[in-house]
């Protein structure tokens, strides 16, 4: 055994759950881990579709150690400054909701918390809808609306009530409206943990339709669709469709831990003083690798990289699926593809034979049989190409 992975057994919790069970990486540079063995593994996991500029680029680097030099935390209930501030800001520029005012947290489980909240808060009432599938957290509201893997959920009974999980049934949500009263419904436009599977076009416009007519806030949690992974800064943008409330996290600070609930003034002015917060939620330097990614993302025009390589990437992953039949579907936007096998076995293959010829591919779906492809935005065709080969050589071993 490995002296780090075996300190790692001796000192930590093993309900950690992880991909592989003997990676170990001492360092990170663009879309390349460096393991501690010197070898250089292309990664195409992003650190869970978070990485989304690449691994440490210089100019999030440059931005967080200078703003650790001035300022690493004081609290935004403490003091106002300026990272918090900007942030919110360049945020209201790019998100589709109009006068948007967004809420700093630390992660995609408490920005879905704070959208749970706020729903509540601003409705007076207590349900909320969610759809079988989708993944919202970890966190014991968040979890609640969990269903992309059960196991998630064991143990953990009784959950928050009056929470409704649906099928994509449009008459079945407007039915559980007019029985209860919902404040909320939230969805993942395209499944993250579940599977990479987009929720139907027909069935998202018929939520908005719904949510609007019966006054319901319409809540799109994109915690793994932000930033750019569709080839728009958001997935809601490329369906043209706009929620009440936007979650988001993961690729918001490049792996500096931040998330947001993001909703219009109108909706914000109702959550009284004090009726939530944190601690850390906004920190300084968390806020500063955001700014420093938007700008990058803006700069280099990685948006339009997304669209063209991500259809690139498709095309070729569907050629394979031609030729190899144990590929079942391929699915997805831009560079948030995935490849379902419909076999958990076959997957677990893959990815091990794919590790061993340094590539960093994980799994999501139910019940592992997706590999998903989620590279940072600003891979280069010569890095998916190289990635295709590795993979294809996995499928002709399996």
């Amino acid at each position: 055994m490995n002296k780090l992975l075996k300190r790692f057994k001796e000192v930590t919790s093993p309900v950690l759950g992880r991909y592989f069970p003997d990676f170990e990486i001492k360092s990170a540079k663009g879309c390349y881990l460096t393991a501690t063995d010197g070898k250089k593994y292309l990664d195409f996991s992003s650190g869970i579709a978070t990485t989304v500029v690449g691994h440490c680029h210089p100019k999030v680097v440059a931005a967080a150690v200078a703003q650790v030099k001035k300022l690493i935390h004081i609290c935004i209930g403490v003091a106002i400054y300026e990272p918090y501030v900007k942030l919110c800001e360049e945020l209201r520029k790019i998100v589709p909701i109009k006068d948007a005012q967004p809420f700093l947290c630390q992660s995609g489980s408490e920005a879905v918390e704070s959208a749970i909240k706020l729903a509540k808060y601003t409705t007076k009432k207590p349900g909320i809808i969610c759809f079988k599938g989708c993944f919202h957290g970890r966190t014991l509201g968040a979890l609640s609306l969990t269903t992309s893997k059960m196991k998630y959920r064991d143990g953990y009974e009784p959950l928050l009530p009056e929470v409704y999980v649906l099928d994509w049934d449009l008459a079945e949500v407007e039915e559980t409206i007019c029985e209860h009263d919902i404040a909320g419904v939230i969805i993942e436009p395209i499944l993250g943990e579940g599977g990479y599977i987009e929720a139907p076009a027909k069935v998202l416009k018929g939520l908005r339709r719904l949510c609007t007519k019966y006054k319901v806030l319409l809540i799109f949690d994109e915690v793994q669709t932000c930033f750019g992974h569709t080839g728009n800064w958001f997935a809601s943008q490329a369906l043209e469709i706009t929620p009440d409330i936007l979650t988001m996290a993961k690729g918001l600070a490049s792996g500096f831990p931040l998330g947001a609930c993001v909703a219009s003034s109108e909706i914000m002015k109702k959550w009284s003083v004090g009726s939530h917060g944190g601690t850390y939620g906004g920190n300084p330097v968390c806020c500063a690798a955001s700014i420093a990614t938007i700008e990058v993302i803006k700069k280099e025009k990685l948006l339009k990289n997304t669209q063209k390589l991500g259809a690139y990437l498709k095309k070729k992953l569907i050629g394979l699926k031609g030729e190899f039949p144990i590929i079942k579907e391929v699915r997805g936007m831009g560079l948030m593809l995935g490849v379902d096998f419909k076999d958990s076995a076959v997957v677990k293959k893959i990815l091990t034979y794919c590790l061993k010829k340094q590539l960093v591919l994980i799994s999501t779906g139910a019940d592992g049989t997706v590999i998903r492809f989620v590279p940072a935005l600003n891979v280069h065709k010569k890095q998916i190409d190289t990635a295709l080969s590795i993979f294809a050589e996995a499928l002709k071993h399996v």
